[in-house]
């Protein structure tokens, strides 16, 4: 069974985090120039790091690795947050910026309730 924390699955908060990888990746297709598409691209890499600590089989609360993670995952969302306010500049398709702000939304609550942010 997967790692539980405050009713809330490790893999879901996973899954959160791959969905919103997806949606930054239509994000960046949609971005209007280079500069917004190296900006989104940021998040990107910054969310890729993410999930990948995200896939360790030995997470376990109150460890170190944990400790890590969450910080990691406090400075991560303080880029979301500072993305989704500027997402409809940075993207002129309505629907794929709602999309990226919904992620943003999703990921970061599972988050904090996972690991307490």
């Amino acid at each position: 069974m997967p790692p539980t924390n405050n009713g809330v699955e490790l893999d879901t908060v996973h899954d959160a985090y791959q969905s919103l990888y997806n949606a930054l990746t239509s994000a960046y297709w949609a971005a209007s120039t280079i500069e917004n598409k190296d900006q989104i691209h940021g998040v990107m890499d910054v969310v890729f790091d993410v999930i990948t600590e995200l896939n360790r089989e030995s997470l376990e609360a109150d460890s170190d690795e944990f400790k890590t993670l969450a910080t990691n995952l406090k400075n991560a969302n303080d880029q979301l947050t500072s993305l989704k306010a500027q997402i409809n500049q940075l993207v002129a398709a309505v629907k794929i910026a709602t999309q990226v702000a919904s992620a943003i939304d999703e990921a970061m609550s599972l988050a904090a309730k996972y690991f307490g942010l």
